[in-house]
């Protein structure tokens, strides 16, 4: 008895594994594009399909990276029954945009053992496939400069076409390795006309700080985004949409290397200047009195963090106590500003002229391609002895020798100069101190202020937030069940848009758009007919009973995603714009 049931068991167990190989051997995968050729700029679709139970993870595209802009991957799986035959299928969708013209080959995709066909791709210009219309939308880039020197700025203007209405969309910035990116400016917005058709240009400046030597190429932004597709026909509010990718073309530079045998600071620009402004406006300098110098250097083209520190050197005679620089980068008419402000106060301890050297600093002139500098000459300044006490005007003893005279009078004027001047340089430190408490103090107290005001807006914040919002999404939800149960068209479209708008969580948005918001293809159709109901020329008669279910089943799955996504700190990675 228990060898049958082993026999059976292991019989049980060949059974199992034999099905499950022939079933893995039974996965077929192939792949294909939506079009094929396409334009340099033009995104297309690449379809990977494995029918048969295979890892959705088992699908990678970064190898592809070299001759497209890989956009994002979408995975959808699916499970058949017929005539209680089982089939599974996967589907990985990657939205791709060729980088240059020519022939390509996509690769063959090995998913776990399982390997598609490779196959060739023809990317042809675009000037090969215009019309006499033009096109709905294309991206320009340009430079300001093909060879530039190592971190000298270039300007980089993108130009976005569009030639129908935008519903939506983003424009990413250009890429470039070792090299700093950011936007200057705000974006233009104008119209011109192109091959005869108007279009709506969006205008974005960028400055590009290369890091690195050498010739490299900025790969152009990535444009994701919906157009209005006028070409069909719209019903009621809701107008029909397209999704377009787009790429700005390339853009190859040249960045030289800093000239050998240059051994100043690397400053590159067209323009550097120096100045300096006193704290004294009279120009009276008082030994033992501090007077603030403050230094500022300004250099077009470049950020802070590429100015140098200012070298200013004191005679001995002099006590200095310099404060922390305070750089700044600011932007002006499309170009970077770099500022670097020194505040020193200096402190002359003896009467007489003092001489402050001269402040060089180096820049290589980008324009002259010469070494240059940005100079404050030296300056004598005449440092006055301290106000005096009045002096006591009784007479010296007439007994004491002509030498007894002369001795106390030599000290008593060596008394006069110095001793003042080491008064107030005593104040001045004393003050100094006193300061330096002060303000500590006032730091601990804004601290202590900051910390109790953010535990007293963390305790009350979720009940003063959270209840507000569920209270508002019930109370719409019930009128909008009533007018539902009365199959009230006028009172449905009035309380389905309040309750949309509290799901989409957008105060101002129009019924059309929070249907939009939430990508529900029978939501549409059903909003659709409620309209038609209302505005169209052939009326019909409206139920309420399919949309009623419809928004019960989104009501239920909105809670759920709303309970699911308090447990996770992960944000979305494709934000709707």
């Amino acid at each position: 008895m228990i060898k049958s049931k082993i026999i059976q068991i292991i019989i049980g167990l060949c059974l199992y594994t034999f099905c499950q190989l022939s079933f893995a051997q039974s996965i077929e995968v192939k792949a294909s594009v939506d079009k094929n050729p396409v334009m340099v700029d033009e995104s297309f679709i690449l379809s990977v399909i494995a029918n048969g139970d295979i890892d959705t993870n088992a699908f990678d595209s970064s190898f592809l990276m070299k001759d497209f802009v890989v956009g994002r991957t979408s995975v959808s799986s699916q499970t058949k029954m017929i005539n209680f035959k089982t089939t599974q299928s996967t589907t990985w969708s990657t939205v791709l945009i060729p980088r240059k013209q020519g022939r390509f080959t996509i690769p063959s995709f090995d998913l776990n053992g399982n390997k598609t066909e490779s196959f060739d791709l023809v990317v042809i210009p675009e000037s090969t496939t215009k019309t006499t219309n033009g096109r709905d939308l294309f991206i320009t880039t340009e430079v300001d400069l093909d060879t530039a020197y190592l971190q000298q700025q270039i300007q980089y203007t993108v130009k976005l076409h569009l030639g129908s209405d935008l519903q939506r969309g983003t424009l990413s910035s250009p890429t470039l390795e070792n090299a700093d990116i950011r936007q200057i400016g705000k974006d233009k917005e104008y119209n011109e006309i192109v091959e005869n058709r108007r279009y709506r240009i969006i205008e974005r400046t960028f400055a590009i700080i290369p890091q690195k030597s050498g010739t490299f190429t900025i790969n152009g932004p990535l444009f994701e985004g919906e157009l209005i597709d006028n070409s069909q026909q719209n019903f009621g509010f809701f107008n029909r949409s397209k999704i377009v990718n787009r790429v700005g073309p390339e853009q190859t530079i040249e960045i030289q290397p800093i000239p050998s045998g240059y051994s100043e600071n690397w400053l590159p620009s067209e323009y550097v200047q120096i100045n300096e402004e006193w704290q004294n406006t009279k120009n009276e300098f008082i030994a033992g009195e501090p007077v603030t110098r403050t230094i500022t250097l300004i250099a077009i083209g470049v950020v802070e963090e590429q100015l140098p520190e200012i070298a200013s050197h004191y005679p001995s005679s002099v006590k200095t106590y310099p404060d922390k620089a305070e750089t700044a980068t600011l932007e002006k008419d499309n170009t970077l500003i770099a500022q670097r402000k020194e505040s020193i106060a200096l402190i002359p301890n003896e009467v007489g002229e003092l001489l402050l050297p001269e402040v060089k600093v180096p820049w290589f002139n980008t324009v002259t391609e010469k070494t240059e500098y940005a100079t404050l000459p030296a300056k004598t300044i005449q440092v006055q002895p301290a106000i005096l006490q009045p002096v006591s005007d009784t007479p010296a003893p007439t007994n004491l020798a002509p030498s007894e005279k002369t001795g106390p009078e030599i000290e008593t004027s060596k008394a006069t100069v110095n001793v003042p001047a080491q008064i107030y340089t005593s104040y001045w430190q004393w003050l100094c101190l006193g300061l330096a408490i002060l303000w500590g103090v006032t730091v601990l107290a804004w601290w202590y202020h900051s910390k109790i005001l953010s535990r007293n807006s963390i305790s009350s914040s979720p009940s003063q937030s959270v209840p507000r919002t569920s209270e508002n999404e019930q109370s719409s939800w019930r009128a909008l069940e009533k007018a539902l149960d009365k199959n009230d068209a006028l009172a449905t479209q009035q309380y389905l848009e309040k309750w949309l708008r509290n799901i989409t969580k957008d105060r101002s948005a129009s019924l059309s758009l929070c249907v939009s918001k939430l990508n529900n293809p029978e939501l549409v159709h059903l909003v659709n007919e409620l309209l038609a109901s209302r505005y169209s020329q052939n009326r019909t008669n409206w139920s309420a009973n399919d949309l009623h279910s419809v928004l019960r089943k989104l009501r239920k799955d909105q809670k759920s995603m709303k309970h699911a996504q308090l447990n996770t700190d992960l944000t979305p990675l494709y934000p709707n714009t």
